[in-house]
């Protein structure tokens, strides 16, 4: 499966951007950009932060009922999205922590 490149835009929390390096936005790429798959793990260009968890990967779905991540690939512009991290339990287990909303859009072909 191809990978595809995407720009994911944090609107919420309001302060994201500032705390990470001055955008909000988060860029990285996706192996599950099809309609096949509801969320999608999108593997970032830099690891972000929110308060004390800094991670690598986010896994988005959609924010709205009765529509599919899969929609950013009609090509419209953004496509709302819930946002999570991945988190650790103090016993080791992994777990994703719903903490953002935002948008995702195609990324642009580098030239």
């Amino acid at each position: 499966m191809p990978k595809m490149r995407l720009i994911v835009h944090v609107a919420e929390p309001f302060d994201f951007g500032r705390l990470n390096g001055g955008t909000p936005d988060l860029t990285g790429w996706t192996a599950q950009a099809t309609p096949a798959y509801s969320d999608w793990v999108v593997h970032l260009d830099r690891p972000a932060q929110i308060g004390e968890d800094e991670f690598d990967k986010i896994k988005i779905s959609s924010r709205y009922a009765g529509e599919t991540v899969s929609k950013v690939l009609d090509g419209f512009g953004f496509t709302a999205v819930n946002i999570q991290y991945p988190r650790k339990e103090e016993g080791g287990r992994l777990y994703w922590h719903f903490a953002m909303v935002g948008n995702v859009l195609l990324a642009p072909e580098k030239e």
